[in-house]
């Protein structure tokens, strides 16, 4: 079972996701956690069902400083677990929802 709760992903500084395990939150769940987080600063699009895993070490691939591990997404296979997924993209200034 994954220790990862409700999380923002970025490429590098720049907010670009909601991600959840399923197995915590149903997809009203999620979708209500987007919606609320978002507090109208992003256009959120459809959610959709991936799959993530626990990188001891961080893959060249995902846009990460630092040590230690990290989460990313991955196919179905071993040490994966189901996720929501929803890509979020900031609203600009005068851009209407």
């Amino acid at each position: 079972m994954s220790k990862m709760g409700f999380s923002v992903w970025n490429d590098w500084d720049n907010p670009c996701s909601y991600v959840a395990p399923k197995s915590s939150y149903t997809k009203e769940e999620f979708e209500r956690n987007c919606e609320v987080e978002s507090d109208g600063y992003y256009r959120l699009g459809e959610t959709e069902e991936k799959f993530a895993r626990w990188y001891p070490v961080i893959p060249e691939d995902i846009c990460l400083d630092g040590e230690g591990g990290c989460y990313g997404l991955c196919q179905q296979a071993k040490g994966a677990f189901p996720v929501w997924y929803k890509d979020i993209k900031p609203i600009k200034k005068g851009e209407s929802v």
